[in-house]
């Protein structure tokens, strides 16, 4: 059988079982039951996620304006980057194999043969491309010290899609699309010993909420036109938001070059232009982050220890459990702790190569940066494999994710 006729036969049992997921998406359905779940936050970096997904004492590069823009500071030269980011789920890539294999084998697919590989998996997909610079200036005679400014902005797609209970089938999807910007600032002040940032983001929202259904209920739902919450690709909603940070270089640790910081995102509230009928894009609370990184040099190796806690005030949208349950679950989902060994360093934020290794939530994440071009940034290949908590407790529903940039620039 030609891969062109196996692939079809694919199509059209996939289809059968997700269409009703894809009309849901597209128009949304008010009936559906809303969960709490990942806590989602836009732009995510590799580098980050790698190290555990630390970045509020650390960030001295690109993922700065997402993370603490004080971190801008760090940023030794000018940076202009144009990335791919590709993530997948583990149980993705498995199931793409899976279904290739059972056509293959059987000559054709049932869409019962399909619904079996799914049950109990979990489909994850995020697609990430912006374009951002990063400009140090010097401009001593009227600030006194160096001001950096910052600028990034793109798209980014997530969707997810699980399956289980095998006695009543039970659909778990989310989808999201934003166009986003970011510009931000940062400078030091207290001859360098403080750094402040600060930044404005404007967010386009697409989406639909993490969701459960049952395949029952999305089949005997015939009006979707009288939904809200819906999800129109050419109807965006758009929000804008400020964000704040700073970090205080320690001097009583001074050889290890140990920083901790603080950030504000969302402070105003994330608060997107709806219909008065609509529910979807939810708003983002305030949120406030606080972390702690150290950096040790020895020859050409540079060590990078960070930790983070994230979301203090345990108001994430997403997170409805830890919105009412505040436990040592919920801590546990905002703790984060990294290191990266980064061989012969570029710039601040950039080896010849590195490796990486953390715990993002508890479980343990790794990565690795590549530049082949060794002296400048023109080719920088990164990965990163981390777990997340896609359920209310640690433990409940982890999910395996595998993430792939490539970014050009200089």
């Amino acid at each position: 059988m030609s891969l062109f006729v196996t692939m079809s036969c694919l199509r059209y049992h996939i289809r059968y079982l997700f269409v009703s997921v894809i009309l849901l998406c597209l128009g949304g359905v008010f009936t559906l039951q809303a969960q709490a779940g990942e806590l989602r936050r836009p732009v995510q970096g590799i580098r980050n996620l790698g190290m555990g997904n630390t970045g509020i004492g650390l960030s001295f590069d690109e993922n700065a304006l997402f993370y603490n823009p004080a971190g801008l500071v760090g940023v030794d030269k000018i940076l202009v980057g144009f990335p791919f980011l590709l993530e997948v789920s583990e149980d993705s890539i498995s199931i793409a194999k899976d279904l290739y294999d059972l056509s293959k084998q059987s000559g054709s697919t049932k869409t019962a043969d399909v619904v079996e590989l799914l049950m109990g998996k979990r489909v994850h997909f995020r697609h990430l491309i912006d374009l951002n610079v990063i400009m140090p200036l010097g401009l001593e005679q009227q600030f006194g010290d160096l001001m950096t400014f910052g600028a990034a902005g793109g798209y980014e797609t997530q969707f997810d899609l699980g399956v289980r209970n095998p006695v009543s089938i039970e659909i778990d999807f989310g989808f999201r699309h934003d166009r986003f910007s970011n510009l931000g600032f940062a400078m030091p002040v207290a001859r360098g010993r403080w750094l402040v940032g600060a930044g404005v983001e404007t967010v386009e929202r697409c989406d639909i909420p993490l969701t459960k259904a049952t395949i029952g209920k999305i089949l005997s739902n015939t009006d979707l036109s009288s939904s809200t919450g819906g999800c129109e690709l050419t109807n965006l909603k758009r929000a804008q938001t400020f964000n704040f940070g700073f970090q205080r270089r320690l001097e009583t640790a001074s050889a290890m070059k140990m920083i901790w910081g603080m950030s504000a995102y969302n402070v105003g509230g994330l608060k997107f232009k709806r219909s008065d009928n609509e529910t979807n894009p939810s708003d983002q609370n305030l949120e406030l982050s606080t972390g702690l990184s150290w950096q040790p040099h020895w020859g050409p190796v540079r060590m990078l220890y960070a930790i983070d806690l994230r979301d203090l005030t345990m108001k994430h949208a997403d997170d409805t459990y830890c919105q009412s349950n505040k436990g040592t679950d919920c801590i546990w989902k905002r703790l984060h702790i990294g290191t990266e060994f980064g061989f012969f360093p570029i710039d601040s934020g950039a080896s010849t190569f590195a490796v990486r290794a953390g715990f993002n939530q508890g479980y343990f994440t790794y990565g690795f940066e590549f530049n082949p071009f060794i002296f400048f940034r023109f080719l920088n290949i990164q990965a990163a494999v981390y777990k997340t908590e896609t359920g209310d407790k640690i433990g409940d529903r982890p999910d395996k994710r595998k993430v792939l940039q490539i970014n050009f620039g200089f």
